[in-house]
């Protein structure tokens, strides 16, 4: 049995590492805790990256000074496109051209700050929708599997031109083959519940071969609107449940 962990939106730490230029990445508070996460339960964890955060800095602009380190940790860390920048359903109705490119500028950038192992083979699409034209880009540029979310029975969500067969089988933790695409449900955003909530949440899907669970980098800092105080206290809570049930941290492309 294994589980999945991916961060959305992630920037505003590419940012820091720029313009404040510690000694190291794990001088950066983000990536010490991720650090001290992957120390305690080994974790694999990839972060989904915005190309642009719209206040003038985009991943053009990210120091390679890092490149070392992010290719000695690149067996546990891994970077992947996540949309051009914040949007509200940013590809729902676009082309594969505009997918395609924006998902080429981020792949570069990620190998040139990085190294190419750093780049991961799945990704989670902003908002979860994709024409057929996007699901064609997305293969054409390197990814071979989707996370997306489905909702429940009650109020089901369709991600990923996936109909209402094999959205129910998502739902329930399988991964579905569509357009040659490997697709899973992401089984718990974890910001969207308070501490107790997800131990919970993640305590009713134990028995299934694979959870998968993620988290908005955004929540992790003091200045966000809706901060988290307890971010770091409530993924350790997460992972000790899982531990203790026997799972193991894989990347989502480990198990497609």
């Amino acid at each position: 049995m294994d589980f999945c962990f991916t961060i959305d939106d992630n920037i505003r730490f590419l940012r820091s590492l720029t313009e404040n230029k510690p000694a190291s990445i794990f001088d950066n508070d983000y990536l010490s805790m991720l650090l001290r996460l992957r120390l305690k339960y080994g974790l694999k964890i990839q972060l989904n990256l915005f190309f642009a955060d719209g206040a003038g800095f985009d991943l053009s602009r990210m120091t390679d000074r890092y490149a070392g380190e992010f290719a000695e940790s690149s067996d546990w860390l891994k970077f992947s496109f996540h949309s051009y920048k914040e949007s509200f359903r940013p590809y729902e109705f676009s082309a594969e051209k505009e997918v395609y490119d924006d998902m080429m500028k981020v792949n570069s950038e990620i190998t040139r700050f990085s190294c190419e192992k750093s780049l991961g083979k799945t990704t989670t699409i902003h908002y979860c929708l994709l024409t057929q034209g996007g699901i064609e880009a997305t293969k054409k540029a390197g990814y071979r599997g989707l996370l997306g979310l489905f909702g429940d029975d009650e109020k089901p969500r369709f991600s990923y031109l996936l109909g209402i067969d094999e959205s129910a089988r998502a739902r329930r933790g399988e991964i579905v083959d569509s357009r040659s695409l490997k697709i899973g449900s992401i089984d718990a955003v974890l910001n969207t519940f308070s501490l107790a909530g997800a131990v919970e949440r993640v305590k009713e899907l134990i028995g299934r071969e694979h959870i998968r669970v993620m988290i908005h980098e955004q929540y992790f800092y003091p200045d966000y609107e809706r901060y988290q105080p307890d971010f770091e206290t409530k993924l350790d809570r997460v992972f000790a449940v899982l531990k203790q049930a026997g799972y193991e941290s894989k990347f989502f492309e480990e198990t497609i």
